[in-house]
């Protein structure tokens, strides 16, 4: 017969962890992390999961009801809201925070806190990058709230640190407003009319660059004629219902909620399990009317690109990137780096390594398999490869 220490420690095996997740739901960021939190919640582990909807959605009470039943980990994205910093600050349960491991996060001694961010910088030099690859603006701006203090700041540092490596120079406006609340529209035309034209605008993400939209066609500022406009979160029903539909830069959203239910499991679980940070990374640029090219050797570097993200799997080289443009390998080549400030087989080298990593983070396929799936003709070139670029295994990477 089983004794009562045995039955209760049963039952406490049984019992399904209670997860309090506080997101921000007001856009499809917040959405796209829940449901990658689902995902690993649903194949791995049984948790009671407990959703708080940031930032006003929940009362303080609820919140603190919800704690006082008890916290075996949490996953929150803001520490705004009073009650859920309190529970935090008084909890020894694990917390992974979705942002810029920079931010001040109360805990108490023994606390455990790891942290999971969108690579920003990434985003940035990425808007940078596409601007670039559509021909020669002559003036660039980036677009922000002047209350977010860590996010767009990162998102603009990459902006203008990939524009300054080309010898390109930034001007920023930074509205004084918050950050759902509407811009001034005088104030952001006057700063879109000094743009020397044809100019390139960033935007910190897809609400912002809806209401850049909005200002330009309010004040005869042809988008993207004179002014290209590009977002970020590829936000479906902003992007497509806006006039012109914008383009707009897609975080892999879904990735750092899956990467954060991953890393709180191992808190919980492992006791030995140290915090750490890990980064999401990013998709890439949906394309749609408020971007296009400004050049033929624009259009000609987008075509190669589009065909590089397609093919790279299926062992081409700069050669065939070259016959499928229909252009000589020396001018392909010539216009790539002029233009993306890489050659064409580092183009298709980054693509290849970009596939494999994600195998290695997602899957448990043997190494030799994913090698090949992603375009190598054998693993010793791709742990070679590999290595190369990231000092360790890809066995190695993939225990990180």
């Amino acid at each position: 017969m089983a004794t009562h220490r045995s039955m209760k420690t049963m039952r406490q095996r049984l019992r399904k962890r209670r997860i309090i997740v506080a997101l921000w739901m007001n856009g499809t960021s917040g959405r796209d992390i829940l449901s990658g939190i689902f995902r690993y919640a649903k194949t791995h582990i049984g948790w009671d999961i407990r959703l708080v909807q940031l930032p006003n959605a929940t009362h303080p009470e609820r919140i603190r009801r919800l704690a006082a039943e008890g916290v075996d980990g949490l996953i929150a994205s803001d520490l705004t809201n009073s009650a859920l910093k309190e529970i935090v600050a008084g909890t020894d349960a694990p917390v992974v925070f979705i942002g810029p491991p920079t931010m001040p996060i109360p805990r108490p001694s023994g606390g455990k806190t790891s942290f999971v961010n969108c690579d920003d910088v990434a985003i940035g030099a990425m808007g940078a990058k596409h601007f670039l690859s559509l021909g020669s603006f002559n003036g660039f701006g980036f677009l922000f709230s002047g209350k977010d203090t860590k996010w767009p700041n990162l998102r603009e540092q990459g902006f203008k640190s990939a524009l300054a490596a080309v010898g390109k120079t930034c001007s920023t406006f930074q509205s004084p407003t918050a950050a759902d609340e509407r811009i001034d529209p005088e104030n952001l035309a006057a700063w879109l009319k000094s743009l020397p034209k044809p100019a390139a605008v960033m935007t910190y993400y897809d609400p912002y660059a809806v209401q850049a939209a909005n200002v330009c066609r309010e004040h005869g500022i042809a988008v993207p004629g004179q002014v290209s406009i590009l977002g970020v979160d590829n936000d479906g029903l902003l992007c497509e219902f806006a006039n012109p539909p914008l383009s707009s830069i897609q975080p892999d959203h879904e990735r750092a909620g899956l990467l954060a239910a991953r890393e709180l499991d191992a808190l919980m679980t492992r006791p030995t399990r140290k915090p750490r940070t890990l980064v999401s990374p990013v998709l890439g640029v949906v394309e749609r009317e408020s971007t296009r090219p400004l050049t033929p050797a624009a259009h000609l570097i987008r075509k190669a690109r589009q065909f590089i993200h397609s093919q790279a799997t299926k062992g081409i080289g700069v050669a065939d990137v070259a016959a499928h443009l229909n252009v000589s390998r020396r001018l392909a080549d010539l216009r790539f780096r002029e233009i993306e400030g890489i050659s064409i087989h580092q183009t298709i080298e980054d693509r290849r390594m970009e596939l494999a990593e994600k195998a290695l983070s997602e899957t448990e396929r043997p190494i030799h398999q994913i090698a090949r799936e992603s375009g190598y003709k054998n693993v010793k070139t791709f742990e070679a490869a590999f290595r190369r670029r990231h000092g360790k295994s890809p066995g190695s990477f993939r225990q990180y």
